[in-house]
């Protein structure tokens, strides 16, 4: 099975998927919406549960915590949507701290070369990519596999 990892914005949403063994991550889009039209987000991830035949047994999201550990306006429309996601999809929600993850992006594609311009457009589904990864590594053990 996989699991499909998301970074969620207010106006777009960076999408990366497991292989099926749970190994790897790849980055698949950073999809753009109108703002804090999160009713988009759901139907992108239908498509992706078409695409990959149901074999999405679960989501990771990014969750955006301060460098304090308190929660700001952007943690809580994480919490906000994670319901959703559980709502809409009857599928287990892991919240991942994302901390420092969009900035891990912008340093992998500077080194890459990658003009402002590449960077913007991929930036949210490198941090997807990166926040999936960090399951991959660290959570996944505890997620009951």
């Amino acid at each position: 099975m996989r699991k499909l990892g998301l970074d969620l914005g207010t106006k777009s949403c960076g999408f990366a998927i497991t292989d099926e063994s749970e190994i790897i991550a790849t980055g698949l889009e950073n999809f753009m919406f109108p703002e804090l039209e999160f009713d988009h987000v759901i139907e992108r991830i239908k498509k992706y549960l078409i695409e990959y035949k149901n074999k999405i047994d679960g989501f990771v999201l990014g969750y955006p915590l301060k460098i304090s550990g308190d929660k700001s306006d952007r943690t809580l429309m994480v919490e906000e949507f994670k319901i959703k996601l559980e709502n809409e999809f009857n599928l287990p929600v892991l919240l991942v701290n994302e901390q420092y993850s969009t900035k891990r992006a912008q340093e992998t594609m500077i080194s890459a070369g990658l003009t402002r311009q590449k960077r913007k457009q991929h930036k949210d589904k490198l941090a997807a990519l990166i926040i999936l990864q960090d399951y991959l590594e660290y959570y996944k053990y505890k997620w009951g596999k």
